[in-house]
């Protein structure tokens, strides 16, 4: 009789067992409850990092999920893009990037990766650049800078490849000036740099620029971007200042292996979303310098396209170096 019993009692454990395992297996791969990695390929206290960061709690607040942010600097985020391409489509890991990886597109023969290793999830922020002056300087206008430039070639400085396409772009393509041009490891010494008059004019993410010229140490002269910054309302953007065409975002958002399922990314995409929108994220994102944004699901694939393409025009344009 006793053993009877615990034979049943064995045999109800293991099918007990066998009805969680497949109910496990069942669950959708990005459940509420699900543990993300999300690879940011700068390093801690950026941009891109502290934005990845504000999305990844509200993830793991609002929509259940466990996200775990992992800093992978390195050769223009490429190394992150790397790791992330090569990972299990399971929705385990993603990439939180910007429009560096756009760029790397073209200005690197071999990033590590094919532009098709990586399918785009979200974009829940748009970053515009903009190019700004000392505030010491004469100029009140794009205008003004450029009919001094004429008479002395300016030096632009920038901490960023996209910065650099945009200045370069600007000052040498279009105005035909002969600018020169000063890199920087990154934005903190360019703007320290300006700051200084050891270059006459930078171009910079507007989110970088904020602090600054609130406390009426730079000039913002233009902004990129299809509308005006809502940073610097009273800025024109660079369309408005005589160069049509120059639309351009950059834009940050979440990139994951190309075999990642549609069901997963809809999910995601939508969790994202929802979490930009919330009033409180909304606000610090703006507090930032950046343009929270919501794009359904379909249309990240087109986007990301759009978006090297445009790019890619510009840096051929300008001749930059291909690594």
């Amino acid at each position: 009789m006793q053993i009877r019993r615990a034979l049943f009692v064995l045999a109800a454990t293991m099918l007990l067992a066998s009805v969680s395992l497949n109910a496990a297996m069942a669950q959708p791969a990005d459940a509420p409850g699900r543990k993300i990695t999300m690879v940011v390929g700068f390093a801690p206290g950026g941009g891109v990092d502290t934005l990845a960061r504000v999305v990844a709690q509200e993830l793991n607040d609002q929509a259940g999920y466990q996200v775990i942010v992992e800093n992978r600097p390195g050769a223009g985020s490429n190394i992150a893009a790397k790791a992330v391409a090569g990972a299990a489509p399971d929705g385990g890991i993603v990439l939180f990037t910007g429009n560096s990886y756009a760029i790397n597109q073209t200005i690197y023969k071999n990033p590590g990766y094919a532009t098709e290793d990586l399918r785009p999830i979200a974009i829940a922020a748009l970053d515009s650049q903009a190019l700004a002056i000392n505030a010491g300087n004469p100029a009140r206008t794009l205008a003004d800078f450029l009919q001094s430039a004429k008479v002395k070639p300016p030096s632009f400085g920038f901490g960023g490849s996209s910065s650099r396409i945009i200045a370069d772009y600007v000052l040498r393509v279009m105005a035909k000036t002969e600018a020169v041009a000063v890199p920087f490891q990154s934005g903190a010494p360019a703007l320290n740099a300006l700051l200084g008059n050891h270059v006459d004019i930078i171009a910079a993410p507007i989110a970088e620029l904020v602090p600054q010229a609130q406390q009426g140490k730079v000039r913002v002269l233009a902004v990129t971007g299809s509308k005006r910054s809502a940073a610097f309302p009273d800025v024109p953007m660079l369309t408005e200042a005589g160069f049509p065409g120059l639309e351009i975002y950059g834009w940050i958002g979440i990139l994951a292996p190309s075999r990642t399922p549609d069901d997963i990314g809809e999910r995601l995409n939508a969790a994202v979303n929802a979490a930009v929108a919330k009033p409180s994220v909304n606000a610090k994102l703006r507090a930032m310098g950046y343009e929270p944004h919501q794009m359904p699901f379909a249309e990240t694939a087109p986007f990301l396209k759009n978006s090297i393409e445009i790019w890619r025009r510009m840096i051929l344009a300008t001749g930059m170096a291909i690594n």
